[in-house]
């Protein structure tokens, strides 16, 4: 939804794939230590790989047994590479959440 795991505030991204450095609302510091995104991008690449999956599964099972290999080819191509740059700011907001949730139990005295 694109805001904050810890206020809920928006404003989050100033473009579509650059994110503020804090909340604007309370100041939430996002990046903590360096690489901290890579946990993002397997976000983005497991849920890009599920959706690969789901098209080609489905395409197949529609189209068997005269399947346009081209078509399904140039669709999925095209597919996996756009779906990541359109998905790229759910799962930086999803990766903080998922993190934040997880390190606000191993840390209950802190508010990272």
């Amino acid at each position: 939804m694109l805001r904050c795991p810890r206020c809920g505030g928006g404003g989050l991204f100033h473009r579509w794939l650059l994110m503020e450095g804090r909340c604007p609302t309370c100041d939430l510091r996002f990046e903590r230590v360096q690489g901290y995104w890579l946990g993002a991008v397997a976000v983005n690449l497991v849920f890009t790989e599920g959706l690969f999956v789901v098209v080609l599964v489905v395409w197949l099972v529609a189209a068997w047994p005269d399947v346009p290999w081209t078509g399904v080819l140039v669709a999925t191509i095209v597919m996996n590479a756009v779906f990541p740059l359109l998905f790229h700011p759910f799962s930086r907001t999803l990766w903080l959440a998922i993190e934040r949730h997880f390190y606000t139990r191993a840390h209950p005295d802190e508010d990272a």
